[in-house]
């Protein structure tokens, strides 16, 4: 048996709701007998239970009273909603007294009293895009946040309450009148979480309350008083600012151990945006955004010089744009101006002109209490003293403003008409109030706009640049407009704060403790310098008292682990992800689930879909990224090149690529330049390590070179070559020298010297990774034999990066072998000492390797300044490939240098990496290297280094890496004697058989 005010599921034969304590009857109308819930007609008399109401006709299900453009949304998504856990507010609303009203009256009379109360509350939560998910004979249920997520969700409820408060207010004057009777409606709102289970066809939502999520919107709606709301301190702190309450104190709840704080909605505060809700509790200190006030000073002064001017503030949510403006418009700078402040509402858009109503209200200083003819007098006496010939104008701001205008020739226009008159009217207003003194428009929150709106700015724009008007805007990056090629308009992007600037918000919020530096450091990693969250957290941390004291000087009362993410910034990110289509929010969630950084295969293996769609969405979703910054920061896109060649190349916008690549605004690449710019992407992704989508694409450019004529050499040499070095970071060595052959077959004579279109000659590229795969594999002579013709061909045709390239791979093949003089020798000859673009790029493969045979060679001081150089050189290129070698090697000379517990931090690291981008071969050589740290660290674990060699050498067997294969069983063999093991000398022979037959004598000697 369901309870049918707060739905709790109650054994047979209850009479009272064991969730909220209700009595678990339904009250004859007709004679007044109790009956049980689910009884249709009463067991007394026979006549039907309940009135005949809109519920038990009209409104059967959710999908008869949901509008249709909500249905639709709730519907295209549902499948992706069903599980989804949501931040929601809870409404419960009745009529108080309905059974004692409509017991003496007929059917039917009492239909007409309960219906339009039913609808009036259902208009109110509709209007604020909130769904009914029950209607109960004289009351409803509903949800604010889902199934559709609402980053305002509590806010949004409230309202509603109070919509249908004055609704049900009007219509009580309407049946005292018709009827005799007093008409009232309780209303209860809590906030918390509920899981969505499902969602029918017929928009009916099975869900799953959180906690007390439910029961406790419901007791609020039973302790309300007829024609008041009731919310929790749970609702209050999120709408807090936003409307008005009256505590109503503590309050004892059935089935909870302690009292719950329960207010009374009042009304609506003044406060329209969450930055005025902050700044009643006090805003934070203003940090890290000189150059963005100096950039709106500029445009002030010119807008004040006749020269009027658009400036855009640009960011996601909770980044600071509107504290930005809300700094400049309250500095003395605007002292002397005109400032019209307004913004768009997340549920406004269905409303038109809303924020155009509120600066119309803040210009002729409208105030709250002013009744028609008050604001008439306003509006005519403002815009007569302004300028006569705007009389004509009057009708239309008192129709806005909902004022009944008593002018036949306003009557007399359509829809149309009327729109463009208003529209014409706000802007001579505008431009006329600017020959008198300077104005300061602002509008915020665009991606929330209304059509209307949208349609007055447009025209305000096109009229700027001869007034003393500065319009500033800000909005989120998913809004769109025509002004960006306008010379007067100009765009600031707002990025989350640096970590110095998060780290002083932290301060002033906190307070200088020590026991709390470990927190700020938390808070700064998880909140990524946006500003919203960093309050939030410090707010959430302090209601949950695991701090205590004032602003600026808090102590930590209790340990921590974790930072919760606040209900906030929660309602935002869950209302952007509910904005995506079902497959996207599915891959979301699905590669949230798996980590921060998500490998493509792995992604594609859970979510169980072919390659081709999620590849087509993946390169879709890159190509509109690139699409849309250039669309939105023109004049960011040098600055942020890697960054958009990385998504061109992923979105296959060739031309794109190779321009953001090479550094040119304007590319007119040909059909070949298009192929050719996705393989110099791609080594850019090779850098970067994204090994796996560099073959993919390149293996794609190899099979379209021969459709490509005369273009099509160059085209599968340049695949190739990138295909090869792929494999090799992969630890696929064969698959590696296949391609890598190809090219030199393919380059052999007089095309060696050809660079096609690359930075270095790809014959001497393609013989040094060739070098590389053979060494690792221990084919020494064939290796040493590629690695110096590579060296003769670059010392002949390009003594600059191809020479560089060359060094490096002739001596690492010599320090794999342990010819560590030569090594020496060619790596110090090769190593170049102030490099510039693209050399510098090579630096850290030669530096790096340089340092292992130092390392090697006893000269430990030598090769770890030269190795930290090289890591931190990379790392400062974003040079990713490989890096996990780097890494490794820096370690190796660190237990070299008797630091072991340093060289197993280091080393870990470095099979993070290499385990990130899956290269394998990369990952047996730090295995084996950290089995051989287990044995010198200060208490020695010999079984895990045992396991630590045996791992390394399985790896290396199934990579074929004979070298390395050698040196697992000289450690194992070292191992093995340390704890006095009879396979000692087993191992150690197995490892001399292996140094032996491929020549590396150095090693030899170290394992006899």
């Amino acid at each position: 048996m369901r309870c049918p005010q707060c739905r709790q599921d109650n054994p047979a034969g209850a009479k009272f709701c064991a969730g909220c304590g209700g009595r678990l009857e339904a009250i004859c109308p007709a004679c007044g007998h109790p009956n049980l819930p689910s009884s249709r007609f009463c067991n007394e008399c026979g006549n039907p239970v309940a009135a005949p109401s809109v519920a038990a006709a009209a409104l059967v299900s959710p999908e008869s009273y949901t509008p249709r453009y909500l249905a639709q949304k709730i519907l295209t998504s549902r499948h992706a909603l069903e599980g989804e856990r949501k931040q929601v507010t809870v409404l419960f609303a009745d009529m108080k007294g309905s059974m004692e009203l409509l017991a003496a009256r007929d059917p039917e009379e009492a239909r007409k009293i309960l219906d339009p109360v039913l609808e009036r509350m259902m208009e109110a939560v509709h209007r604020y895009e909130g769904t009914v998910n029950q209607v109960m004979g004289d009351g409803i249920m509903a949800l604010f946040g889902a199934p559709l997520a609402h980053e305002d969700h509590a806010v949004r409820a409230c309202y509603a309450a109070l919509a249908m408060q004055q609704a049900i207010r009007r219509y009580t004057a309407e049946v005292r009148r018709d009827h005799g009777v007093e008409v009232q409606i309780r209303v209860g709102l809590n906030s918390g979480e509920v899981v969505v289970r499902a969602i029918g066809s017929d928009l009916r939502m099975d869900y799953s309350a959180v906690g007390q999520t439910t029961h406790l919107a419901a007791r609020m709606e039973q302790l309300a008083t007829p024609g008041s709301t009731r919310l929790t301190a749970e609702t209050l702190r999120l709408a807090e600012g936003f409307v008005e309450v009256v505590p109503i104190g503590p309050i004892p709840v059935k089935g909870l151990a302690s009292p719950v704080d329960v207010f009374e909605l009042g009304g609506p505060s003044a406060t329209r945006t969450r930055l005025q809700a902050a700044a009643a509790r006090g805003l934070t200190r203003f940090v890290g955004r000189g150059q963005e006030l100096d950039h709106l000073r500029q445009a002030l002064d010119k807008a004040r010089g006749a020269q009027g001017q658009v400036v855009a503030v640009v960011g996601e949510a909770g980044v600071g744009k509107s504290r930005l403006l809300w700094e400049f418009i309250h500095s003395h700078r605007t002292q002397g101006w005109l400032v019209l402040e307004s913004s768009s509402v997340s549920y406004g858009k269905a409303s038109a002109y809303l924020p155009v109503i509120d600066l119309c209200r803040s210009y002729f200083r409208i105030e709250a209490r002013d009744d028609a003819r008050s604001i008439r007098e306003k509006v005519t006496g403002k815009l007569l003293t302004l300028d006569e010939s705007l009389r004509a104008m009057v009708p239309g701001f008192l129709s806005l403003l909902d004022v009944p205008t008593d002018d036949a020739s306003w009557d007399a226009f359509d829809p149309g008409q009327r729109r463009r008159r208003t529209v014409d009217g706000l802007r001579r207003m505008l431009l006329r109030e600017s020959q008198t003194q300077p104005v300061c428009l602002v509008f915020e929150d665009l991606q929330w706009v209304d059509a209307e709106t949208q349609g007055l700015l447009d025209a305000l724009v096109e009229s700027l640049p001869t007034a003393r008007i500065l319009l500033l805007i800000n909005y989120r990056p998913e809004y769109g407009h025509g002004w960006g090629n306008k010379t007067y308009y100009s765009q600031l992007r707002l990025d989350p704060l640096p970590i110095e600037s998060a780290e002083e918000v932290l301060r002033a919020l906190l307070g200088e403790a020590e026991e709390l530096d470990p927190l700020k450091h938390l808070l700064v990693e998880r909140a990524e310098g946006v500003p919203l969250f960093l309050e939030e957290s410090v707010r959430t941390l302090v209601e949950s008292e695991a701090i205590t004291g004032d602003r600026g000087a808090y102590r930590l009362a209790r340990p921590f682990d974790t930072i919760r993410v606040p209900a906030t910034v929660q309602a935002i990110l869950a209302a952007r992800i509910d904005r995506l289509s079902p497959e996207d929010k599915t891959l979301l969630q699905t590669a949230a689930v798996i980590g921060k950084d998500v490998q493509f295969t792995l992604l594609q293996a859970v979510l169980e879909v072919p390659e081709d769609p999620l590849q087509e969405r993946s390169r879709a979703l890159h190509a509109r990224i690139v699409k849309v910054f250039e669309a939105l920061y023109p004049e960011r896109t040098t600055e942020r090149s890697s960054w958009l060649t990385l998504h061109a190349f992923r979105g296959e916008v060739w031309d794109r690529a190779v321009a953001y690549l090479r550094g040119t605004e304007s590319p007119t690449w040909d059909g070949y330049s298009s192929g050719f710019g996705a393989l110099e992407s791609a080594g850019a992704l090779w850098w970067m390590g994204d090994h796996e989508h560099v073959i993919t694409t390149a293996q794609r450019e190899l099979g379209a070179a021969p459709a490509m004529a005369a273009w099509g050499f160059g085209l599968a040499i340049a695949s190739n070559l990138r295909i090869g070095q792929a494999y090799h970071s992969l630890g696929e060595y064969s698959r590696a020298m296949d391609s890598l052959r190809k090219n030199i077959e393919m380059l052999r004579g007089g095309s060696a010297d050809d660079r096609i279109e690359m930075i270095g000659l790809p014959s001497v590229l393609s013989r040094a990774w060739l070098a590389l795969c053979l060494a690792e594999l221990g084919d020494f002579d064939d290796g040493l034999a590629a690695a110096e013709e590579a060296l003769r061909v670059a010392e002949a045709s390009d003594p600059g990066y191809s020479l560089v390239v060359a060094s490096g791979g002739l001596g690492s093949a010599c320090l794999l072998k342990g010819d560590l003089d030569r090594a020496v020798t060619i790596l110090e000859r090769g190593l170049p000492r102030e490099p510039a673009e693209p050399i510098n790029r090579a630096w850290p493969f030669v530096a790096s390797a340089l340092g292992a045979a130092y390392t090697y060679a006893g000269r430990v001081d030598d090769a770890l300044p030269l190795l930290e150089q090289a890591v931190e050189r990379a790392a400062a290129m974003k040079l990713r490939a490989n890096q996990s070698l780097r890494l490794a090697r820096l370690a190796e000379a660190h237990v070299r240098s008797g630091r072991p517990e340093s060289a197993f931090t280091i080393a870990a690291q470095a099979l993070d990496l290499a385990q990130e981008h899956r290269e394998r071969g990369h990952e047996a050589h730090i295995v084996r290297l950290l089995a051989a740290i287990a044995m010198e660290r200060e208490a020695p674990t010999l079984d895990r280094a045992e396991e630590g060699y045996r791992k390394a050498l399985t790896l290396a067997e199934q990579l074929g890496m004979r070298p390395l294969q050698a040196h697992c069983h000289l450690g194992l063999g070292r191992l093995y004697q340390r704890r006095g093991d009879g396979e000692a000398a087993a191992a150690v022979a197995t490892a001399r058989d292996l140094f032996r037959s491929m020549g590396m004598t150095f090693w030899l000697r170290d394992a006899e």
